[in-house]
Formats: structure tokens, C-alpha cells, sequence
């Protein structure tokens, strides 16, 4: 019960500190500071146009664009380009949506192979005879040379879902890339010697994967397929547990197509193909079983747990933990960061959230920063108020300006409810002291998940973690928390995404330097 305990603490704390980015939000657009009364007027907004839900809504003086489209409900097809979501309402008024000529996307992203992870010995020669340097996802050019050494094996990426697991003595040499060839996309390689494992699965209709041999070229057929190619000096064997393949030999003539379970022996001496029904004795898992029992330790120890912080309405946080090297890092995201070249009829994050939740933003956000973020956390700003109050408050260092606001006197104290909120906004004194406060306060919840000064009960646990909407299991949580425990001395960081401020319709955007996104996390370790 101690250790569930446990685990639950951990979970309040990772919340929490998700709770405090909501009002990030209003460093973005904010109309300026107002000092004063808290009295909240109510006004009346009808929305217009393209919507699920249209109709007149009554709402507190300050809801965004982006709160009201959000129960109002976007369509596939809504045109938001002209809106500001992030600009609040303070007079009752109209709100009307307009329609886009066919439904937002996302771009079909180029295919690309990478080096995702190797033991032993490997050899990655380019075109030029050059050696490159491996680490774990590399990405392999046309002309690139694989090889692996004795007792070694790879698994190499092929576009967004692809794998090929190479075995010790294996060279691949990728010749195209993702290439437009007679209306398809052509990914070819030769397979010189060794065995491969290729599980080729195809994210579009328009994909080919094709693998060439000394005696065969072998197609790969329908939504793709799962079959082991052995290269020997004098023939090669095809062992296809799953899909469809097209076996031509090298030149014309013979061409076969194979089905799910069946094993195909091709020699160079150009003796007629010989197939057979595929041995229950061959087992591809067992053979690859090193490489999966090594990448499976290698990401319990390497890789970080990436969270994506999505603060309605409108922030949005890049969480990174490298429990290795006791490594905490967030990275501040914009919602009117741009991501037109990822998308079609999509232009800001804010956005991309109204159309497709955090799963669509994830996607963004792991193009614009070149890396994976498989967890995400979905917050509000009534989850602040509850969480903040079911704590019974959390501590601040109320400077002079906040205490006249709040009316209370300045210095270290506890605010919960609409207090807290009220703290974390721009409205008491600009955005600049806004910024400190939430970085204060991120801070301070950071501290005390690592020294574990506050407990919760865990009916409080259970409490909050039911009403978050986020994609954490309790294994996971366990898993994480353990680990986190582990280390003492954690390294805190807060970075900014690169980017240039540029003008669309009427909002002001920042378009992100991807050259330098991509190597963010990298450049700060």
C-alpha cells in the first residue's frame, strides 16, 4: 500500500506541474493589464458559420475564441484562419466561422530511413567511401553501406511504420529513397549478404518496397508483409510469414508470387525455383531475440519519458526526463506556433488542438523537434481550481503587485481556487511579471516532487488522476516513479522553441527554425 501510495504522489506532482502552465496561455495574446476589481461580468456570444453547435452562448468577460470553439464544436472543415483564438471576448458579440474548400490534413511526410538501434560492431560507409559515424537514429542516405560484424545486429526504420532487423554478417545498400517512380514511391535497396528481417508495412497506397539480390528482385505486395531473405554465395532463401510477394529473377524470365507461409529457394545457377511450405522449425523471433532483449534495456536506461502538456485554451509544453542523467527539461511551445508545412488548411498549434485533441498536436510537435512523445496530459483551468483546493493551496511568494490585487498581504503563503489562477495571470501587472511567477511556481512544484515534501491521501490520488484526461497507465506511473527515485541531484531546465515572429491574417505567429528545433534538446545536454 506504501508503494501505490507512492506512485500516486508521483502522479499528483506531474499534474501539478501541468496545472501551473495553464495561464501561459495569456502570454501569448493579451489585451493590456487592468488593475483592480475581480468581479467577473457575464456577456452573450453568437456563434455563426461552420460549426457543430452554433448558437448564442453566455460566457465570463475574458473567455478566448478558443474556449468558446470548444464547446461549440469545430468541423474538419472549419476555416479559422481569420480568428484569433486566443484573444478574449470583453462585449457581447458575433463570432462566425467560415468553411474551407475541402477538409484540414496533415502532409504527407517524405520517407526516411534511420538507424534506430545496434549492438556489436556496424559500418555505415556513404556513396563517397566516407565512414559516418553510428548512433541511434542515424539517418541512412541513398548509397549509404550497412554492415554488421560478427555477433552483431541492427534494426533499421523505413518510413513511418517499416522495419528491417539485420543479423551478424548482413550489408544492405539503400540505392532509393522514397522516390518518385511511374506514379509510386520507391524504396529500393540490395541486400548483398546475410539475413534480413523485413516487416514492410505501407503507410499509403502509393508505396513500393523493393529488395534486390544477386539472383532476384523481390516487390512487395497489397498493405505490405513479413518475411526473412537470406543472401548466401550461391542462393538466397525467402522465408514469408506474412502478405504477398513478387519474386522476379534478376533479367527476366522466371517470376513467382508468394503467399503467407511459404519459403522460396532461389540459386544462382538459375535451377528453377524451389518452393516449399514454410517449416514450422524456422522461428525469426529467436533468431532476433539478442536484438530485442538489448533494445529493450537499452530504452529502459537511455530513452526519456516525453509528455506532451496540453493547457487549454491554447498552451501547450514539451515534457523531457532523462532519468540517466537526472535530466528535467520543458520546453515552452507557442500555440500560435506555425506548422503550415506540416499541414494542409491547419496553420497554428492552438488550432491543430481544436481539429484533433493532443494526438494531433503530438504529431506536430515530434516533426517540428524530431522526436518521439508517446504520453500526453490534457489540462484546464478548472482542473487548477480543483486540484489547488483539494491540496489545500500551494505556496507562493506573493509579491508586492499580486498581494494589492488579490488583496492580501505580500510574502510566502498558500492560494488555492481562483486565487491561484488569478495569481498566474498577466492581468495584475503585465506579462513580464506574469512569466516570472509561472516560472516560480513550476519550480517550486518541480522541488517538491523531488524531495517528496507534500503527501496526498490517495483517495485525493485517485481523486485527480480520474478526472485528467491523459493516456497514463498505472504500470507506467509505477515504472517512471521508481525510477525517478532513483536519482537525487536533477537538473532543471526551461527552454524557448527558435522561431521569427511572422504576420498571418490577423494574428501575429511565430514560425519555428526547424534547423535549430531539431537539435534543441540535443544542444542543452
Amino acid at each position: 500500500m506504501k508503494r501505490l501510495f507512492s506512485i500516486f504522489t508521483a502522479c499528483i506532482y506531474l499534474i501539478l506541474i501541468g496545472a501551473s502552465l495553464w495561464q501561459g496561455f495569456l502570454l501569448l495574446r493579451q489585451l493590456q493589464p487592468r488593475y483592480g476589481g475581480t468581479d467577473i461580468a457575464m456577456i452573450d456570444v453568437m456563434v455563426e458559420g461552420n460549426v457543430r453547435r452554433p448558437g448564442r452562448y453566455r460566457v465570463a468577460q475574458g473567455t478566448t475564441q478558443f474556449e468558446i470553439l470548444q464547446v461549440a464544436g469545430v468541423r474538419p472543415t472549419s476555416d479559422l484562419s481569420m480568428l484569433s483564438l486566443t484573444a478574449q471576448i470583453d462585449s457581447s458579440g458575433e463570432l462566425t466561422v467560415g468553411t474551407l474548400d475541402k477538409a484540414v490534413g496533415m502532409s504527407e511526410e517524405s520517407l526516411s530511413v534511420r538507424l534506430e538501434f545496434f549492438f556489436g560492431e556496424l559500418s555505415v560507409i556513404s556513396v563517397d567511401g566516407r565512414s559516418v559515424p553510428q548512433h541511434e537514429r542515424l539517418t541512412i542516405s541513398p548509397g549509404d553501406r550497412i554492415l554488421t560484424e560478427a555477433s552483431s545486429q541492427a534494426e533499421l526504420s523505413a518510413g513511418l511504420y517499416s522495419r528491417i532487423d539485420m543479423d551478424n554478417f548482413a550489408e544492405l545498400v539503400f540505392d532509393k529513397i522514397g522516390v518518385a517512380e511511374n506514379e509510386r514511391i520507391l524504396t529500393e535497396l540490395y541486400q548483398k549478404a546475410g539475413a534480413c528481417w523485413h516487416k514492410i508495412v505501407y503507410a499509403r497506397n502509393s508505396e513500393l518496397f523493393r529488395i534486390n539480390t544477386i539472383p532476384v528482385a523481390i516487390s512487395v505486395g497489397g498493405s505490405g508483409a513479413d518475411f526473412l531473405v537470406d543472401a548466401q554465395s550461391d542462393r538466397i532463401t525467402i522465408n514469408l510469414m506474412d502478405g504477398l510477394l513478387l519474386v522476379e529473377r534478376t533479367g527476366g524470365g522466371e517470376a513467382i508470387n508468394m503467399i503467407s507461409g511459404q519459403s522460396a529457394t532461389i540459386f544462382t545457377d538459375e535451377r528453377p525455383f524451389q518452393i516449399t511450405k514454410l517449416t514450422p522449425d524456422i522461428s525469426i523471433n529467436e533468431q532476433f531475440a539478442q536484438l530485442s532483449r538489448e533494445k529493450v534495456n537499452y530504452l529502459s536506461r537511455q530513452m526519456p519519458l516525453s509528455i506532451l502538456f496540453c493547457g487549454t485554451p491554447a498552451v501547450f509544453y514539451f515534457i523531457n526526463v532523462y532519468y540517466d542523467r537526472a535530466s528535467y527539461t520543458v520546453v515552452h511551445l507557442p500555440g500560435e506556433l506555425l506548422i503550415e508545412q506540416f499541414a494542409n488548411g491547419i496553420s497554428t498549434l492552438d488550432q491543430a488542438f481544436l481539429y484533433g485533441g493532443p494526438v494531433m498536436v503530438a504529431t506536430f510537435v515530434e516533426r517540428i523537434l524530431d522526436t518521439r512523445i508517446p504520453k500526453y496530459i490534457v489540462f484546464d483551468k478548472n482542473d487548477i481550481v480543483k486540484v489547488a483546493g483539494a491540496m489545500g493551496g500551494l505556496q507562493a511568494d506573493v509579491d508586492r503587485g499580486a498581494a494589492s490585487y488579490l488583496q492580501r498581504a505580500a510574502g510566502k503563503q498558500k492560494l488555492s481556487d481562483q486565487a491561484l489562477v488569478r495569481y498566474l495571470s498577466p492581468s495584475i501587472s503585465g506579462i513580464e511579471d506574469a512569466r516570472r511567477r509561472q516560472s516560480e511556481m513550476l519550480k517550486t512544484l518541480f522541488n517538491g516532487l523531488q524531495s517528496r515534501s507534500l503527501i496526498p491521501t490517495l483517495m485525493l490520488a485517485d481523486q485527480i488522476i480520474g478526472s485528467t484526461e491523459t493516456n497514463f497507465g498505472a504500470t507506467e506511473i509505477m515504472d517512471n516513479y521508481g525510477k525517478f527515485c532513483e536519482k537525487t541531484n536533477w537538473h532543471y531546465r526551461e527552454l524557448t522553441i527558435p522561431a521569427a515572429a511572422e504576420r498571418r491574417g490577423n494574428r501575429n505567429c511565430l514560425n519555428p527554425k526547424l534547423d535549430q528545433c531539431k537539435i534543441l534538446l540535443n544542444a542543452y545536454e
